[in-house]
């Protein structure tokens, strides 16, 4: 259901500053428009034609370095992609680039996804359709939630700042199951009494 690719090399996408919406104009680094025009095409580069959502947010952004995220669709299967983009001689490199491809559909319900979490552990178990977030650290967040209930959860520890799409998450509970579900359409249900 997963597979996680690290992408190699410093070079991996070396984009012209025109390409990559004036990038040369930035004097003091990489604009966070000009870092997401080139993800764009990054993800493009990988994966063909492809539709989602991506963004190097100016909170990620530092040092005149900015961190982008990505989730798009391609031919049936989704990739999550992340890396830091910076300006290198007047062109957009991306450093460390990584990425997680499933095919979206629901696993069967069990404590994989909780026992993968380096947190403590919630009791129960989970049904995901995808395996691209710690859903044991969401299921933690989300399981005081009373029936009828709907609230606002983080399925990311620590500051996930301009990446909001990505990390929150409505939760709602309905009897024995709750349900989380971000603006992707990455969704959880989790029964916390197994």
């Amino acid at each position: 259901m997963r597979r996680t690719l690290v992408l190699v090399g410093c070079g991996v996408a070396l984009l012209p500053a025109t390409a990559a919406g004036s990038v040369s104009s930035a004097p003091k680094g990489l604009t966070p428009q000009a870092a997401t025009a080139a993800f764009g095409h990054l993800l493009r580069q990988f994966y063909g034609s492809v539709h989602g959502y991506w963004t190097c947010p100016a909170r990620a952004s530092f040092n005149g370095n900015v961190d982008c995220m990505g989730e798009v669709e391609a031919g049936g299967e989704w990739h999550m992609v992340s890396a830091r983009a910076y300006r290198y001689h007047g062109i957009v490199d991306f450093h460390l680039p990584r990425a997680v491809t499933w095919t979206r559909r629901w696993s069967p319900y069990s404590r994989h996804f909780i026992l993968r979490s380096r947190e403590p552990q919630a009791p129960g178990v989970v049904s995901a359709n995808s395996p691209a977030y710690d859903w044991g650290w969401l299921a933690l967040r989300a399981d005081d939630l009373k029936d009828g209930q709907r609230v606002a959860a983080d399925a990311y520890d620590g500051n996930a700042a301009g990446f909001e799409r990505f990390y929150r998450f409505t939760c709602v509970r309905r009897g024995g199951l709750i349900t989380c579900r971000n603006a992707l359409g990455d969704a959880m249900r989790y029964r916390p009494h197994g």
